[in-house]
């Protein structure tokens, strides 16, 4: 007798540790993947990085002078410079600030242009150098996503509200430059979301893909694994915390559900076979999904990088061939007015 109360006393004890256990894991993980955000950053114009004219997009450039003025170090600004004004809002009423940068080229405001995207936890100074290769050629456009830089927000949620920045960003795009083409290269979470865009604006006529992850679930598992946790169940009680905090089902952006609905759009897909949260085994995986439906697709694969790699990203450990793949692949499928 005495032991069946133990054991009962046990069971409750798992129970509950179990409960307390995923109620942390849920709260503290969603609250990271949704709520957390930089409070220092990188604050670099397209002039302080390379020298690049730029306009500034939907706040008064006049303010950059002053981040100079404000951060010694521009890599790690304290101060993000004014939020973003009135000229450029989402459907739901999220202020984008961005840079279009002229094409080095001077081909004008109606020739191709490329729209950038961040990543998450970044903003649109970080995204500048995957333009880099493409600068000469092709106007580019760099924004802050929702909740990061300039731009309004105090969500992330992994590319479904962020395809309405990007909508944005490309109604301004087309109303105020009228570019006779437009395509888009987005990183980690910019993919995600430049892909989900693609799935209804046709507009964006070709995409280039960096260290995409193909369903936000195989990221989760891999950031709870790097941090001592198992893989399961913790997944579960992060999207039950992201759909409370949102209401939205963050799953809705997977890649892998949206490539039936992108049509026959190319797309370039870059990853680095040390990355670990999105493994280049899925993305492989990915890449011979969209050669099956017969869509254009290039895959390039970069050495030693990846999400976590201690060499960095893929466009920093193959800066060059980086800026040679984009650029190829932007040039044959643009066509030049």
């Amino acid at each position: 007798m005495r032991g069946r109360v133990w054991l009962g006393i046990g069971v409750v004890v798992v129970v509950v540790a179990g409960i307390g256990y995923l109620a942390y894991v849920g709260a503290e993980g969603s609250r990271r993947l949704v709520a957390d955000a930089p409070s220092r950053g990188d604050c670099r114009t397209p002039d302080v990085q390379f020298g690049w004219t730029y306009e500034a997009i939907n706040y008064d450039i006049a303010d950059d002078a002053v981040l100079e003025a404000r951060n010694p170090d521009l890599t790690d600004c304290a101060y993000m410079g004014t939020k973003a004004g009135d000229s450029v809002v989402t459907d739901d009423g999220i202020r984008i600030a961005g840079w279009y940068v002229p094409a080095g080229n001077g081909a004008g405001p109606t020739a191709p242009t490329v729209v950038l995207v961040h990543g998450f936890q970044a903003s649109k100074s970080g995204v500048l150098k995957y333009g880099e290769g493409l600068h000469d050629a092709f106007n580019l456009v760099a924004f802050d996503l929702r909740h990061f830089g300039r731009s309004t927000g105090d969500e992330t949620t992994a590319g479904v509200l962020e395809q309405k920045d990007l909508r944005a960003i490309i109604d301004w795009l087309e109303r105020t430059k009228h570019p006779v083409h437009v395509g888009v290269l987005g990183n980690s979470l910019g993919a995600a979301t430049a892909l989900l865009e693609a799935t209804t604006d046709q507009r964006v006529e070709a995409l280039a893909l960096d260290s995409m992850h193909t369903r936000l679930r195989y990221q989760v598992e891999a950031r709870l694994q790097q941090n001592g946790h198992p893989a399961y169940p913790g997944p579960w009680a992060i999207f039950a915390g992201t759909r409370l905090r949102t209401g939205l089902d963050l799953g809705a952006a997977d890649a892998e559900d949206q490539l039936s609905k992108v049509g026959e759009r190319p797309i370039l897909l870059i990853h680095g076979t040390a990355d670990d949260e999105d493994l280049p085994v899925r993305t492989q995986a990915f890449y011979e999904k969209v050669l099956a439906r017969g869509i254009r697709v290039d895959l390039h694969w970069c050495d030693g990088s990846g999400h976590d790699a201690p060499a960095g990203m893929p466009v920093d450990v193959c800066r060059d061939a980086f800026g040679a793949w984009v650029r190829e692949f932007f040039t044959s499928t643009l066509a030049t007015p």
